[in-house]
């Protein structure tokens, strides 16, 4: 028997009430969905190319009309441009705070490195943008199938050092959540290499770290994180897209396999139930232990993201108002 086999535990079917420490808004929503199904989500990853761009549009266009609600709601503006070849949005708030005023939140989404190009990516980019009171400029970098690894790398590299020809290092934030936050974590290993002035601060929301199935979290919340469901099926057909021949656990692919050492000042969050949950906290003892300030907010029931999904939960406006505050601190 292989090692792990040997050390497995065997554990019998048990009952999981609604999370009786979260909000009531984000335990409502949890009690009124339905069950995870992990078969059903190990079942559902694309076979071929042709599928996989299938179901990657219509996942996008899903969250199209979402984003689309969000700029017509709220006072914000949204304008495409292109940095160095590379498609970026700026995201402008109709009022800046002016202790934000000479600050950047250089944005990049999540989506698995798959999803959530063009349009689909700026949901939390408009969100930070709002409540921070600051100006974004979110990255759309290219993905999988047809751009693997190291394209999305080489695109934020791209435009962070076309921004450091423009403005100081430490007046800008680097952040993004799920896979974004991860690629933003191993861009900054790449800054590193490249001898590049870091930024002031990061946001990693419930990054991707390890892209190989390492971590207690994807068992133990494995059918019990409602978006996420499972790493079997899409989660790991999505991180062999992305990472094509190279190795699964190459730091600038799974971030948490590099030295963290230098790194600025993070800001991470993850919930009880996110199937994440270990690559948070694995990322944040490994900034801990490197002499990195980094904090890090655990939210009570909260599924992959969902402190971020929940607009109407304490739980949303305590994760943005501690990310600004967090920014407000170690921003120059």
């Amino acid at each position: 028997m292989k090692e792990h086999e040997e050390t497995s535990w065997s554990i019998g079917a048990r009952t999981l009430p609604g999370p009786a420490g979260a909000s009531d808004v984000l335990r409502n929503a949890i009690v009124s969905g339905p069950v995870p199904d992990v078969e059903a989500v190990g079942r559902a990853a694309p076979k071929n190319e042709a599928e996989w761009l299938a179901a990657i549009a219509e996942l996008d266009e899903e969250k199209r009309p979402l984003v689309r609600d969000l700029i017509e709601q709220f006072p914000v503006s949204v304008e495409n441009d292109e940095i160095g070849g590379v498609n970026v949005c700026h995201v402008t708030p109709a009022e800046v705070d002016p202790r934000h005023e000479n600050h950047l939140f250089s944005y990049v989404h999540g989506g698995a490195y798959i999803l959530n190009g063009g349009e689909a990516g700026l949901l939390e980019a408009i969100v930070i943008a709002l409540r921070a009171k600051m100006r974004v400029l979110s990255i759309d970098y290219r993905m999988p199938p047809q751009h693997p690894f190291p394209a999305g790398l080489d695109d934020v590299v791209t435009v962070y050092q076309h921004l450091l020809g423009n403005r100081p290092a430490k007046s800008m934030a680097l952040g993004g959540s799920s896979a974004g936050g991860g690629l933003i974590l191993a861009a900054v290993h790449k800054f590193i290499q490249l001898g590049l002035d870091l930024p002031g601060a990061l946001y990693a929301g419930t990054p991707w770290t390890d892209l190989t199935k390492t971590g207690d979290s994807y068992y133990t919340n494995e059918g019990i994180d409602r978006l996420l469901v499972t790493y079997d099926g899409v989660l790991e057909g999505a991180a062999r897209l992305y990472a094509g021949d190279n190795d699964l656990k190459d730091p600038l692919i799974s971030p948490i396999y590099g030295d963290f050492h230098g790194f600025p000042p993070t800001f991470l969050v993850t919930g009880t139930r996110d199937l994440f949950l270990s690559n948070t906290a694995r990322a944040h003892i490994a900034l801990r232990a490197a002499g990195v300030v980094a904090d890090l907010l655990v939210y009570e029931g909260a599924s992959h993201g969902e402190y971020g999904s929940e607009a109407d939960s304490p739980e949303h406006q305590q994760t943005y108002g501690e990310l600004n505050a967090f920014l407000l601190q170690h921003l120059q």
